[in-house]
């Protein structure tokens, strides 16, 4: 079997949800630029929050082969471990769609 076939059969699948991310010493756009940089994110707008200290809600697009809660879940696993100034971040499941 050749390698163009088993890449052509991968399925990938986009999704959007609202997520909140609670964060220390930084700024609302820091913040959107380091979750810009996690595996699969292709998007991050601010949604609102802005005017909280310390927390914002982010719009998030991500491409993933995973199922819409499991993407989520890994982009958050991620986002506390690989950055400090994040803390915490809760997604709002209600708002995962697939696009």
């Amino acid at each position: 079997m050749k390698l163009a076939n088993i890449i052509s059969e991968v399925e990938f699948f986009t999704y959007t949800a609202m997520i909140r991310v609670v964060y220390e010493d930084s700024t609302p756009s820091e913040i959107a630029q380091l979750i810009r940089a996690l595996p699969g994110v292709t998007t991050v707008t601010m949604a609102g929050g802005a005017e909280f200290q310390d927390k914002a809600t982010f719009k998030v697009k991500l491409i993933t082969q995973k199922s819409g809660e499991e993407a989520f879940q890994a982009l958050k696993s991620n986002a506390i471990k690989k950055y400090t100034p994040i803390k915490v971040v809760e997604i709002g499941t209600n708002t995962i769609e697939k696009k």
